[in-house]
């Protein structure tokens, strides 16, 4: 609520003020000399003052002064009946915003006063709002050159990855597409998916492997099977990936959701051995979409299997090492899509399904 002290040791005059402007809402205080003003100023910095010039023991000046070396955005209206200008002048050097005259009649209130009072207390508002709004855009400019230089260093940070050998190229990209294609499958059945969390999808898809930058390239391009201590090596790639990606503001969803696109709804996936109810639903989707991409593509260690074998591998380890229902949203989705791009004679192999 605007705070307004009417200063006055005219109590009749000061009465009118007060009833005047409570009654459009205000909450007004009564000070009756400079010295109760001056404890009210200090205590409830009131928006606006009326302040009667001509007072004992203190006048009006020497208030307007002491409020002026207080806080000098109180407005000031001076109330004299008697003013003269020398005194006028004074008192707008000293930082009065208007006058208005005694005594008061109420058309005078109703009219050339509550003018006054709005042009005081809602011009700088609406200054206020002006500033803010104008602040607001260059915030909303910022966020979105700092939007742009964040998905540049997500791209950059997946190229790096992917540059080390051929068979990790173009790997995050086809991760990110099919499970662009889950999460819209799942949308199309009633799940609530919005924009905000395809984006995340999207930067936790290309960064999901970035911690494998930690682990050696004879581990990683190793044709036969790893032994046991080379698989603890590669098991420590999704906490290389959040140290990699902690210094990066506001991101922590997004690392939480890479760390745990390796654990198993049983439970003994890894790094965590986290359950079914605690993995991020987007993590469930980037373990079906890697898993898929790592089966149709080929690897050091073996060749691309055909498509269908990887679909009954998924099928054969749902609610064990997958969400059920992601595997079944991405089958369904992607044989959707095979179909559609069969009929418009787009070739489909491993990793080859058009972009959606």
């Amino acid at each position: 609520m605007l705070e307004i002290l009417v200063v006055d040791d005219e109590q009749e005059i000061a009465k009118a003020l007060q009833d005047f402007f409570t009654e459009k809402g205000y909450n007004v205080r009564i000070a009756t000399n400079g010295k109760i003003a001056m404890e009210i100023v200090k205590e409830h910095r009131p928006h606006l003052v009326f302040l009667d010039i001509r007072m004992p023991m203190m006048d009006g000046l020497s208030v307007l002064r002491n409020i002026r070396e207080f806080d000098k955005s109180i407005k000031v209206i001076m109330v004299t009946a008697f003013g003269t200008k020398e005194i006028m002048l004074e008192a707008k050097r000293l930082g009065a915003v208007d006058f208005i005259r005694k005594p008061f009649t109420p058309a005078y209130l109703k009219h050339d006063v509550i003018d006054k009072v709005n042009v005081q207390l809602f011009g700088d508002l609406r200054e206020e709002i002006e500033e803010k709004n104008k602040l607001i855009d260059k915030l909303e400019h910022l966020n979105e050159k700092i939007t742009r230089n964040f998905y540049q260093t997500v791209m950059s940070l997946a190229a790096a990855l992917e540059s080390r050998d051929r068979y990790t190229h173009g790997h995050s990209e086809r991760v990110d597409m099919y499970s662009r294609i889950i999460a819209k499958e799942m949308a199309s059945f009633g799940l609530e998916i919005d924009k905000k969390f395809l984006d995340n999808l999207h930067i936790e898809s290309r960064l999901h492997d970035i911690g494998k930058i930690a682990v050696s390239d004879i581990v990683l391009n190793k044709p036969g099977k790893l032994t046991e201590s080379e698989f603890i090596e590669i098991r420590k790639h999704p906490g290389e990936s959040a140290k990699i990606l902690s210094p990066l503001d506001n991101i922590q969803e997004n690392i939480d959701v890479i760390y745990a696109h390796h654990e198993r709804v049983d439970g003994k996936g890894y790094p965590a051995r986290k359950t079914e109810s605690r993995i991020p639903l987007r993590a469930k989707i980037i373990a079906v979409a890697d898993a898929f991409d790592a089966m149709t593509s080929d690897r050091p260690y073996r060749k691309a299997i055909p498509v269908e074998t990887a679909f009954r591998e998924l099928e054969k380890n749902k609610n064990l090492q997958f969400d059920g229902n992601v595997v079944d949203c991405f089958i369904s989705a992607y044989n959707k899509k095979r179909k559609d791009s069969m009929s418009r004679k787009v070739q489909v192999g491993s990793g080859a399904l058009e972009k959606i």
